[in-house]
């Protein structure tokens, strides 16, 4: 008897699961433990890789309209049926070259542990939504709301958003059964910002020089670029350790030593002077000024276009064959 090839053979489910990473959200109580982190923050949610759609039936409950982004083709057409008729809005493809639309003000998903720090990254750099509930790698979670220290990529955030962590999700609550623990963690834009958004390009590029300069603590990373004595004078001021690490600064030393190294710096002054200009000579456009950044291309106003159509850019290098692709990032 021929095998029909249009039944997908379950090895090929397994094969297909494990490249994208799907762990699948079991718990009813950790389910509405994600949801309530975000109630009331918004009407109308995105979420990240539905799946079988716990996630998506909970969510319904509290916002007016759903857009759910889902890699896997045959989960895709599974969220659309179970859920046709209802206000659930589904794209297959790539999350990360997807283009939120404008309305979306809240962000919720079981994220793919593998690509925490690119998904990350994409909503981040993404101008629309307010508040974020996500379930990540426990440790990943302690991580971004420095619960072991700083890392490079929440304090180049930080003065626009708030990271908190919350309660752990068991490897027990999903299915398959993880190697490791999950944590709920929220990120909610701030609504006085600590910094202008013309300075986020600066303090970035500052932030980033700071965590990979060579030296063997902050007072010799940092003498590249602020002058020793206003250093000291900073360092008396804010505690600041000689002998630290950049992992070991508050955000108030963040920005208190960003404000040092830019031109113009007068010590002693109120409020911070940002530069006119960043390192590559262009001009801060205001926020508002901006176009807002979109993932993938503009293809027919297609928020998810092929793969093959997205140019590769910084951090997002690597085979792009494999689920959400072997990308790297910090």
């Amino acid at each position: 008897m021929a095998v029909r090839d249009s039944i997908p053979k379950r090895a090929d489910r397994d094969a297909l699961r494990r490249e994208l990473g799907q762990n699948f959200l079991q718990d009813d109580r950790a389910v509405r433990n994600l949801v309530r982190q975000v109630e009331g923050d918004g009407r109308h949610v995105l979420e990240i890789g539905p799946g079988k759609g716990a996630i998506t039936e909970e969510l319904l409950h509290s916002f007016d309209t759903v857009t759910a982004v889902e890699m896997d083709p045959h989960w895709a057409a599974y969220i659309r049926k179970k859920f046709d008729g209802k206000r659930v809005t589904v794209f297959q493809g790539d999350f990360l070259d997807f283009r939120f639309p404008s309305e979306i003000d809240t962000v919720v998903g079981n994220v793919p542990f593998g690509i925490t720090t690119q998904i990350l990254r994409c909503l981040l750099e993404s101008t629309n939504w307010q508040s974020a509930a996500l379930i990540v790698q426990w440790e990943v979670a302690r991580k971004r709301a420095g619960r072991s220290g700083g890392s490079l990529l929440t304090t180049s955030w930080a003065p626009w958003y708030e990271f908190t962590l919350h309660d752990r999700v068991r490897a027990t609550s999903f299915r398959p059964m993880p190697s490791v623990d999950g944590g709920i963690l929220t990120i909610r834009r701030r609504p006085q910002p600590l910094l202008p958004e013309s300075a986020s390009r600066a303090f970035q590029q500052f932030a980033e020089a700071v965590f990979t300069g060579p030296g063997r603590g902050l007072a010799e990373i940092l003498r590249r670029h602020i002058p020793k004595r206003t250093y000291r004078s900073l360092a008396d001021r804010h505690g600041i350790p000689d002998g630290g690490l950049p992992k070991d600064l508050t955000l108030t030393q963040w920005i208190a030593l960003f404000e040092a190294s830019q031109p113009g710096y007068a010590p002693g002054a109120t409020g911070a002077r940002m530069p006119a200009q960043d390192r590559g000579g262009r001009e801060y456009e205001p926020e508002a000024n901006r176009t807002p950044r979109r993932f993938g291309p503009t293809r027919g106003g297609d928020p998810c276009a092929p793969r093959a159509q997205v140019r590769q850019t910084k951090g997002r290098q690597g085979a792009r064959g494999s689920s959400y692709g072997r990308r790297t990032g910090r």
